[in-house]
């Protein structure tokens, strides 16, 4: 069932996880690289299987492409367009739910997670009812994505975490990026209510009818309150650069890694998931003495001339391996 094999791909990214850190420990792939290697740890609360990101390379742009320009057409025509390739349809609902997700942990105004959540059913219902294309605008999805993409590039960025850790020390820096952050937010959110959404208007309107301490509050003044803590929050940024690979990565990412030893070393991982190896018989019934066929450049303790030489005894080596294990 549902339950079992999502445990069981929670194991199986632990083991895959270790062995692409190992990887970049050695310094066979980049950072990049790894994160386009690495899967989710925690995936509970995302609907679908979150494969490996270079799975998913492209797929996103090529989404985006296809729906902008999609006019006078039904539902079905674009959502089996989606579903045509799991991976495309894995990725499309991940994307969904991050940012979703992403949103509700950066917002800390109730105000403001309320119009995040009345738009997300909003978006559930129109798909339900069939009138997605109705009520949402494909065309501009495009400036939406870019939009996406700098907010989550400046949420990753390394500089935040500093000016983070610098706060007492430099609280104007602070400041500055973070109305950084928070006009990128609102120019989102815009696009949302104002161009995407044809009726995304109202929920803006249902949200200033239901404030009680002002009335008249302007749009900007929204989404200003953010939690940016959660830049410390391991699983949170997890989900933030992974979000941001999803939406950028457009090219083929078939050349991933490019090293051909950590190319190797994964082919021979990946092969031997599939072995169907044999049960260890019983330490009774094993052999006393075994060969070992060395596989690649493994080091070989005697080689062939150094078997047969004989000392000044006229023993060889293996005359007196062949003695001791007959």
């Amino acid at each position: 069932d549902e339950t079992r094999q999502r445990k069981n791909i929670a194991k199986f990214s632990q083991v895959w996880n270790e062995f692409i850190i190992c990887l970049r420990t050695e310094d066979l792939i980049s950072n990049r690289e790894k994160d386009l290697l690495l899967v989710p740890y925690s995936s509970g609360d995302i609907s679908v299987v979150q494969w490996p990101p270079f799975l998913l390379a492209s797929k996103i742009p090529i989404a985006l492409d296809m729906a902008k320009d999609i006019k006078g057409k039904e539902d079905a025509y674009l959502f089996n367009k989606i579903n045509g390739t799991d991976y495309m349809y894995s990725a499309v609902i991940e994307c969904y739910e991050t940012l979703r997700d992403i949103l509700n942990g950066l917002l800390v105004d109730h105000e403001d997670k309320a119009i995040v959540r009345q738009i997300c059913l909003e978006v559930e219902a129109s798909i339900e009812q069939k009138r997605f294309l109705n009520d949402f605008r494909m065309s501009e999805l495009p400036q939406l994505n870019n939009k996406l993409e700098k907010l989550l590039s400046l949420l990753k960025s390394d500089h935040l975490e500093k000016l983070l850790s610098q706060l007492k020390r430099d609280h104007d820096g602070i400041e500055n990026y973070k109305a950084q952050i928070v006009n990128v937010l609102q120019d989102i959110m815009e696009i949302i209510t104002q161009d995407v959404m044809t009726n995304g208007h109202i929920i803006l309107q249902n949200s200033h009818q239901h404030k009680q301490d002002n009335q008249n509050e302007k749009k900007e003044e929204r989404f200003q309150k953010l939690n940016l803590d959660l830049t410390k929050n391991r699983a949170w940024m997890e989900k933030v650069v992974r979000l941001h690979l999803l939406l950028t990565v457009k090219e083929s990412a078939i050349n991933v890694p490019m090293n051909l030893d950590a190319r190797r070393r994964i082919t021979f991982f990946t092969n031997s998931l599939f072995m169907n190896m044999p049960s260890a018989p019983k330490v009774r019934n094993m052999l006393s003495f075994s060969v070992l066929t060395p596989y690649y450049k493994e080091d070989v303790l005697y080689s062939e001339e150094e078997l047969n030489k004989e000392n000044e005894d006229g023993i060889s080596i293996l005359f007196y391996l062949q003695r001791i294990y007959p």
